[in-house]
């Protein structure tokens, strides 16, 4: 199963977001399929900050007979190499990885990348060259430690948030007893990237079953023409091969970073009937999306820019 059907994680978020509720773990099934999911006060719950991805169980991973479920989103649905053509689905996520079974070494999966992105790829490896030798020796830390990285993460990943409409989920303490809960069991891993002794990128997030993935990806902006973000990431997949993995996970999210590193990509879809508001919304996608996808765009973008209009009131407030 994947790292949000665990013990570990459910645990946590049953700790971090639930204080003082009764929680319990169990299989709750959505017609043929089932998911397992953290139950609160009897209620099953299919979303929580952070559940990027539900992954069905497989038949050897259910036992007993598992309650009734209504409805859950960002399901797998398929697993497809990143270059195929999707379903002109708007309601359909994706969450991008890397199939490390397909490259033979580190360098084949290097020289895949080079034939499909060449002119990026060089220009990443002469900023990190200049960021050495701009601002001194480049350190990279698989699971950093230090005091100083959960601060400056969340300084950075509020900053960016707030900039972009989106919500700020570093500003809620909820968050951060959700990571402590998880560096407590064993099972976060906060990666980062130092130049010249000075953080300059972090990544938060968890290695499960021989699969690298996460949440929080930021870095400091005074490293921004250095592409920072993209010195640790290209690290992070070199350590990721090294240490065997089957894949490196990007999560769910179309970003133009996950989309230059990944191989393949799950689609993310709904299982279950919908509650009338969400079908609702869903209708309206597909019509929008039917007419014009570049008026959805547009939509999307209003609604981007009026969630940053509220954010900045939040703050100046």
């Amino acid at each position: 199963m994947n790292f949000y059907a665990t013990d570990t994680f459910l645990n946590a978020a049953a700790e971090a977001f639930f204080p003082g509720r009764a929680a319990r773990i169990e299989n709750v099934a959505f017609g043929e399929e089932v998911l397992r999911l953290l139950v609160i006060d009897g209620k099953p719950i299919t979303r929580l900050p952070f559940l990027d991805v539900h992954q069905p169980l497989a038949s050897h991973e259910i036992s007993g007979t598992p309650q009734k479920g209504g409805f859950a989103r960002q399901v797998v649905r398929e697993i497809l190499p990143l270059q195929s053509e999707y379903p002109a689905d708007p309601n359909i996520m994706l969450a991008p990885f890397v199939d490390w079974s397909l490259f033979s070494s580190f360098a084949a999966y290097k020289d895949w990348q080079l034939n499909r992105h060449r002119s990026r790829m060089r220009d990443l490896e002469r900023r990190g060259r200049s960021l050495a030798s701009q601002q001194g020796e480049i350190t990279f830390t698989r699971d950093d430690t230090a005091e100083d990285v959960l601060p400056f993460a969340q300084h950075w990943k509020s900053q960016q948030l707030i900039a972009t409409g989106h919500d700020n989920y570093f500003a809620r303490p909820e968050t951060l007893a959700f990571f402590q809960a998880l560096r407590r069991q064993g099972a976060l891993t906060v990666s980062t990237l130092r130049a010249g002794g000075k953080l300059a990128s972090v990544w938060i997030g968890f290695i499960h079953d021989r699969v690298w993935s996460g949440w929080v990806f930021t870095y400091d902006p005074a490293y921004k023409k250095y592409a920072a973000g993209h010195q640790l990431v290209g690290r992070m997949l070199e350590e990721s091969y090294a240490l065997g993995h089957r894949e490196f996970d990007f999560s769910e999210g179309n970003e133009d970073y996950k989309l230059l590193y990944a191989s393949h990509a799950r689609l993310l879809g709904d299982i279950g009937r919908a509650p009338l508001k969400r079908r609702l919304v869903r209708f309206a996608k597909e019509n929008i999306y039917a007419l014009s996808p570049a008026l959805l765009q547009k939509i999307k973008g209003l609604k981007a820019a009026l969630r940053q209009r509220r954010a900045l009131a939040e703050v100046r407030s």
